[in-house]
């Protein structure tokens, strides 16, 4: 199955209880995120290899699934990859971490080759020399669905405070690269899992850079992030005042209730309805999954 076309968020599972693996379907996040990677200890990789290769091959009628491997330029990260192509399992998307160019994307879609055609790809960029060679990764392959970016690892290598200040070119440079290569800018998680108020104004800010998604560590983000993504009523109003006041935008600049509006605005009006009419049609089934699981 391919990975759908918007995915708001990723709810992170270590691959080492399997008692969780379908706790994303259940929760309501768009894609459950098996980790190999940063929450399995170095002496537990091949167990933890083991069971998500099992979970992934036994048949599923949940939600879609992403596989976090390790780094190519790691050996677990080669066992990762060969554990799939010997299983032959397709998760829904495969995601790299610490990518830092663009040929260990090409690298890892020569491996998964024509036998997964449909299996996505998603790279984290979490240190200096992927920030900086951002644009070429985006375009790496038409595989490529998603840029992730890695604040933990990207703040501990710098030096710097975990903070939005010191953050913000990182964040506001990914956003522009998936943007000119037609993917989604998906955001870092959020580390505070009691604080949910900052946790909302920190994707609303996210969402003002151009992110359209966030990894969750927690089932209590998901409702939050999913909520701070949805275009405001306010929004909302005023995006069909412009399309029925304006139209296609051909007719120049228009003034709608007090502000100017040219085609770029036409387009933004667009692209809330858009995301307010997708927003229309998980919601329900977010919020059934929420009250399975005792949420108010």
């Amino acid at each position: 199955m391919p990975m759908p076309l918007q995915c708001r968020t990723f709810l992170v599972t270590p691959a080492l209880d399997p008692t969780r693996f379908d706790k994303a379907e259940e929760v309501g996040a768009d894609m459950g995120l098996l980790d190999l990677e940063d929450g399995v200890p170095q002496a537990l990789k091949n167990e933890a290899r083991r069971l998500a290769i099992s979970h992934l091959a036994r048949s599923r009628t949940g939600g879609p699934m992403c596989l976090r491997i390790n780094s190519l330029r790691t050996d677990a990260g080669l066992r990762d990859v060969l554990a799939l192509l010997d299983s032959d399992v397709q998760p829904d998307a495969v995601m790299l971490p610490k990518v830092e160019s663009a040929a260990e994307l090409h690298q890892l879609d020569a491996l998964l080759g024509a036998r997964f055609p449909e299996v996505s790809l998603l790279a984290i960029i979490e240190t200096a020399r992927g920030v900086e060679a951002v644009d070429a990764i985006a375009m790496a392959t038409p595989r490529l669905r998603g840029l992730i970016f890695g604040a933990a690892d990207l703040s501990a290598q710098l030096g710097v405070p975990l903070s939005w200040d010191s953050m913000l070119y990182a964040r506001s440079r990914i956003a522009i690269a998936a943007a000119l290569a037609g993917v989604h800018a998906i955001d870092s998680p959020f580390f505070d899992l009691v604080d949910l108020a900052e946790l909302e104004d920190e994707t609303r800010r996210v969402c003002a850079l151009g992110y359209t998604g966030k990894i969750v560590i927690h089932p209590d983000q998901v409702r939050v992030v999913h909520g701070a993504l949805r275009p405001t009523s306010q929004m909302v109003a005023h995006a069909r005042r412009v399309l029925a006041e304006v139209g296609d935008g051909k007719g120049g600049i228009q003034v709608v209730g007090g502000s100017m509006i040219g085609p770029p605005l036409v387009t933004v009006a667009r692209r809330v309805l858009a995301t307010a009419q997708f927003e229309e049609v998980l919601a329900p089934a977010v919020l059934r999954a929420g009250a399975r699981n005792g949420d108010p």
